[in-house]
């Protein structure tokens, strides 16, 4: 294998170009950084995820210019059709005021126009399969990163390195940064996309609780319906066993939903995973930052990940401007962006971590606010 340097020196090396890389590098660029983006991936490429956001997400998308495009892949959920134990509540999405709608997109399909629209902007340079290898260091401060791609070694130099490369992030596993919270894994999620599934009138995001199972069924791109599962970790093995008869036996296990599976034709593999807990790290250090699931990552199971990954790669991009400009120092920037991140998502964190063992006081709750119960 060839090694050398690539002698350019960067502002920012950003690993990992999917939602907290793709909107990192390109609000950088955008603001006149010069910026180096890698990733280990080709794109378009799948990943797992629950493909469902929202309001702050769809914010950091239109700061970038891509809303639009991404409208055009998937039909605006305007209702939320919940089942708990039987008992229906459709409700309308109609808050906030600038986005009283849902969207849920393939990731092959939102992640390719976001890595596209970095790939396009001025300052950004991206490179795709290419392999994140180490760090540079240099008196305790990381100062660049060694990568390889196809049969080159290449190492190069920035003014800060960003790892927003997932939930196993290998800058995290580099850099060791303390933990804020650590939480077991609790729950195992499986999910394919079908098509001939009628949706609920909206069109609606459809979330159906039985006991601690929770199943969602909504429509996504191309005309096809994400169903999905999660359920307590203890099914995962049985799971693993048989993902397309698991996954359908829970999904007409839900009195609401069974009905409109009879014509339902799978499209693709049924995909998951049993291996995602909720953490929370400090998200810098010397030369170094984590965004995205590296940072902070919560069980699937509420569907938040998008959200808080663009919105915190919007808040990394602003203090890193701060930074680069000299109007902050390294050290204040990324103790205001930490500060931010923890207090946009206290509450989804807290929300996510402390149900994730059992949904069933959260449902609950939810019939009683509604004199349900």
């Amino acid at each position: 294998m060839k090694e050398g340097h690539n002698m350019t020196e960067y502002d920012v090396i950003v690993i990992g170009a999917r939602i907290a890389g793709s909107v990192l590098a390109s609000s950088l660029g955008d603001r006149g950084h010069q910026v180096l983006l890698l990733d280990r991936d080709s794109f378009p490429s799948d990943t797992l995820s629950t493909h469902f956001f929202r309001a702050p997400a769809l914010r950091a998308f239109d700061a970038i210019g891509v809303l639009e495009q991404v409208e055009d892949s998937a039909p605006r959920l305007t209702v939320d059709y919940n089942v708990i134990d039987g008992t229906v509540f459709p409700e309308p999405v109609d808050e906030p005021e600038d986005y009283p709608y849902y969207l849920c997109v393939q990731r092959k399909i939102l992640d390719n126009i976001l890595v596209r629209r970095a790939q396009g902007t001025q300052g950004v340079e991206m490179h795709e399969g290419a392999v994140a290898t180490g760090l540079l260091w240099d008196e305790g401060r990381c100062v660049g990163v060694k990568w390889k791609e196809e049969d080159r070694r290449l190492e190069t130099k920035a003014r800060a390195v960003i790892g927003a490369d997932g939930v196993y992030s290998t800058v995290a596993r580099k850099v060791e940064p303390e933990a804020e919270d650590e939480r077991p894994v609790e729950r195992t999620m499986y999910y394919g996309y079908y098509r001939n599934v009628p949706s609920k009138d909206g069109p609606a995001a459809e979330f159906h609780y039985l006991g601690n199972q929770l199943v969602y069924c909504i429509p996504t791109s191309n005309d096809l319906t994400l169903l999905a599962a999660t359920l307590p970790i203890e099914a995962f093995d049985e799971f693993r066993s048989d993902p397309e008869g698991k996954l359908m036996n829970v999904l007409e296990s839900m009195e609401a939903l069974a009905p409109r599976l009879t014509e339902a034709e799978r499209e693709g593999p049924v995909r998951g995973t049993g291996n995602i807990p909720c953490f929370k790290r400090v998200p810098y250090g010397q030369g170094w930052a984590l965004v995205g699931d590296a940072g902070m990552t919560l069980d699937p199971w509420s569907g938040q990940g998008i959200d808080q990954a663009s919105t915190h790669a919007r808040m990394l991009a602003e203090q890193l401007d701060a930074f680069l400009n000299g109007e902050a120092d390294w050290g204040s920037a990324m103790e205001a962006y930490h500060q931010e991140r923890n207090e946009f998502s206290k509450k989804i964190y807290r929300r996510t971590a402390n149900f994730a063992p059992d949904l069933r006081p959260m449902t609950q709750k939810a019939l009683e606010r509604r004199d349900l119960a």
